[in-house]
């Protein structure tokens, strides 16, 4: 696929790798400032078995480097919750939302509400994100096909694209999109 000179010549191109450096640290930064401005509310109000926020990092994802700002935290397949923003190198940046499939947020008005959010269904295993977003396993999300779903997956996952902007502008969104969440969560 590539030769041996074309991959040797890219690790001498030390400007190419300070630029990856500091664009992996600008997303962990502005997930960093999104978690201390979503962080402000009692998150075991929201659910009990939390374990906070976590930001993780990794180079190879399919290849590519992510971040991920993990908030709530809890991936049990029966009552578990946690809200993702994901940033995937080449693909781009997702806030998903992981229930377990007993979760008593399932059996709320909330969850219709959330069907209007622009999130799509995830029809793959929850870690399995090529096939979610390269391959596009995804559909509208409806809360009528949601019980044949819990049978078949064991959990609820959604998915959306958010747009990547200016540093100014992306984290207040963030901001919002996650505290809409926590609107629909408490109710």
């Amino acid at each position: 696929m590539y030769s041996f000179a074309s991959l040797l010549s890219i690790t001498r191109e030390r400007e190419l790798f300070e630029k990856i450096s500091a664009a992996k640290s600008l997303f962990v930064t502005l997930f960093s400032e999104v978690g201390n401005q979503v962080g402000l509310v009692d998150l075991n109000e929201i659910h009990p078995d939390q374990k906070g926020m976590k930001i993780s990092k990794g180079n190879e994802l399919q290849q590519c480097p992510y971040q991920v700002l993990d908030i709530i935290r809890d991936f049990n397949k029966e009552s578990g919750l946690n809200i993702r923003v994901l940033h995937w190198w080449g693909r781009g940046l997702f806030l998903q939302l992981y229930f377990g499939r007993m979760h008593p947020f399932l059996q709320t008005p909330g969850l219709e509400k959330l069907a209007q959010s622009r999130f799509y269904l995830c029809k793959a295993d929850r870690w399995n994100y090529q096939k979610i977003i390269d391959e596009q396993h995804v559909e509208p999300f409806d809360t009528q096909n949601l019980p044949n779903h819990l049978l078949h997956y064991s959990h609820l996952q959604l998915i959306k694209s958010l747009p990547i902007r200016e540093p100014e502008r992306l984290v207040p969104e963030l901001v919002l999109e996650i505290r809409q969440l926590y609107s629909l969560l408490r109710e």
